[in-house]
């Protein structure tokens, strides 16, 4: 299985099929998909009727290839900015990235929620990617933390994405 299939195997036991919650800013999903994300993307139908197929289509293509998760090499980071741009958009994702690397090192990158060719290079040359994947998920946590203090709706999600999608890998 390649790092995409492993990746969104992953997404779906998080995500699920459809849902239409009320607390969610993103309104209806089938998969983690949202539905201004299926229309962006040409999709016209109804969101339960998005099929797997469809919504595997849809993240190669817009999340995976478009921002360059392919060319990670480590195969925990890709998966892990797979799930955390499917989560919480892939700007923040790529951000969180790139905050994570410059906070481990002395050597900068450009924070500007792009994976271009600096942080690919920064990102596949850095000698400990187990503390880049620990504190990607660090991120991850503190964006879920202020969500939550600050407003009630994100509450209801709180305890699941800590429980799905927080990851800590120990050496």
């Amino acid at each position: 299985m390649n790092t995409f299939e492993k990746a969104f195997k992953r997404t779906l036991q998080v995500e699920g099929g459809y849902v239409d919650h009320p607390n969610d800013p993103g309104g209806a999903t089938n998969f983690g998909i949202t539905e201004l994300t299926a229309r962006n993307l040409g999709y016209h139908g109804d969101m339960k009727e998005l099929t797997i197929v469809m919504a595997k289509d849809m993240y190669y293509k817009a999340y995976w290839k478009n921002h360059y998760y392919h060319k990670i090499n480590n195969e925990n980071i890709a998966i892990e900015m797979f799930d955390q741009a499917v989560n919480m958009g892939p700007n923040t994702a790529n951000k969180n990235l790139q905050k994570a690397y410059n906070l481990l090192t002395l050597n900068t990158i450009t924070e500007d929620g792009i994976i271009g060719p600096k942080t690919l290079e920064a990102v596949n040359n850095y000698a400990k990617p187990t503390a880049l994947f620990n504190l990607l998920n660090g991120y991850q946590i503190k964006h879920y933390i202020t969500l939550a203090e600050n407003s009630d709706k994100f509450k209801s999600f709180i305890a699941g994405w800590i429980n799905k999608r927080i990851e800590i890998i120990r050496k």
